[in-house]
């Protein structure tokens, strides 16, 4: 496991000290994983926003386990597309699979 150093101010460190039951290296492990989660989650919205075009007023709630399974979607086919596994469509060819669908 890796470590890292952190600063917190002299009054939070004897406040901290004096609670020595707390395991306090696991308390900041949480917020670092709660944040995280936060934040990719936020990151995950922003990327199906922008490949979608919704506009920034848009009041719509997007659930998030929807915008997991687009961007898992979206990363997919941009790894199979670097790799050549498949070959990018033309508006043209897009259009018309459209069309057979409806």
């Amino acid at each position: 496991m890796a470590a890292i150093t952190l600063s917190v101010p002299d009054d939070l460190k004897k406040r901290m000290d004096s609670v020595d039951w707390v395991n306090w290296s696991s308390v900041a492990r949480k917020a670092f994983v709660e944040r995280l989660s936060d934040v990719e989650e936020l990151e995950a919205k922003k990327k199906v926003a922008e490949i979608s075009e919704i506009p920034d007023d848009d009041k719509r709630v997007v659930k998030s386990s929807l915008v997991k399974k687009v961007v898992k979607s979206i990363d997919k086919t941009s790894k199979e597309l670097k790799a050549g596994k498949i070959k990018p469509m033309s508006l043209e060819e897009f259009n018309k699979g459209q069309t057979r669908r409806k």
